[in-house]
């Protein structure tokens, strides 16, 4: 693992027969493919959390490819043998040999956990401001009462 987030755009869907799992240290996303862009690593490939950040403050999910590749092994050997707890990742899409596989277990309820929490938040900003518009009108109402 390294400290490398300077990179171009990820690639979603991961290159090949590579897949890009979900991120076994947070779970808050599908890892992404990056191509770094720093003098000393330029154009090596990493893999990193979405939420992971450079100074060390985001998820620490954070691979160079070759290291990436032994990690999806290690997971696999894992689920084929019953042990450890990366073989409860999430997986998204798969490609390759990889796909009929079973290294990995899918959490489908992910996408719609996280589009739940979006729909959470949408509606406490709703009541936020309904609350604002009836402290206003309640306010008016006042104001035309003492007159």
């Amino acid at each position: 693992m390294g400290g490398d987030s300077s990179a171009s755009a990820s690639n979603r869907q991961g290159l090949g027969d590579i897949p890009l799992i979900w991120c076994t240290e947070c779970g808050s996303g599908q890892v992404l493919r990056r191509i770094s862009r720093k003098p000393w690593s330029a154009g090596h490939v990493f893999y990193c959390c979405p939420m992971y950040k450079q100074d060390g403050t985001g998820c620490p999910f954070w691979y160079w490819e070759e290291d990436y590749l032994d990690k999806l092994a290690r997971m696999k050997a894992c689920k084929e043998t019953g042990a450890g707890s990366e073989n409860r990742v999430r997986r998204t899409r798969m490609q390759g040999d990889w796909s009929n596989s079973g290294s990995m277990v899918v959490n489908k309820d992910a996408d719609l956990v996280a589009i739940v929490k979006e729909l959470v938040t949408f509606v406490k900003a709703m009541c936020l401001l309904l609350l604002c518009i009836l402290f206003v009108l309640v306010l008016i109402l006042v104001v035309q009462l003492i007159k």
